[in-house]
């Protein structure tokens, strides 16, 4: 029996975490760097917009096409419960916020730089999971997403649709 869950309950999860641990990496940098908070907040800036921009220009639609082209759920397709979503998409955010900790205190002028990373990849996917619920509200229906193995797998996992918003 396939297992799946609802596709904006995982873009929620890591896409907030990973915006929040970015936002709080910047912050931390910027209290611990020398020389003053600019050296940690100019290149967070940078590298959250560059690697924002070119997920956006990379990413480019799939999702969007990967949901049009989405075959029904299957009858038996069973919904993941809330607790097993929230550890499974909350892994690469205590993955991503163990490594800025770590860069604080090794090399802290790099931690910033995974500050900048984290949030862009997290607004990434709260940008993705605003078109997911536009596109549910709008079709009525639900969009579920096949759980992946590892933790930065998010792209290219199964995804069905089911008639009905929150039918999962």
């Amino acid at each position: 029996m396939p297992v799946a869950s609802p596709i904006s309950r995982d873009l929620a999860i890591n896409g907030g975490g990973l915006a929040v641990v970015g936002v709080a990496g910047a912050v931390a940098t910027a209290v611990l760097i020398d020389g003053g908070p600019a050296r940690a907040i100019i290149p967070f800036i940078i590298v959250a917009l560059v690697f924002g921009l070119a997920q956006v220009v990379v990413s480019g639609g799939w999702l969007q096409k990967a949901v049009a082209d989405a075959p029904a759920a299957p009858p038996d397709l069973r919904v993941e419960p809330d607790a097993a979503t929230l550890r499974r998409a909350g892994l690469p955010v205590l993955i991503a916020a163990l490594l800025i900790v770590i860069t604080l205190f090794a090399w802290v002028q790099f931690a910033a730089l995974l500050a900048g990373v984290a949030f862009a990849a997290g607004m990434t996917d709260l940008r993705a999971r605003a078109w997911v619920t536009r596109r549910e509200r709008q079709d009525d229906v639900t969009v579920l997403r096949a759980p992946a193995p590892l933790p930065f797998s998010t792209a290219r996992r199964t995804i069905w649709v089911r008639p009905g918003r929150d039918a999962a």
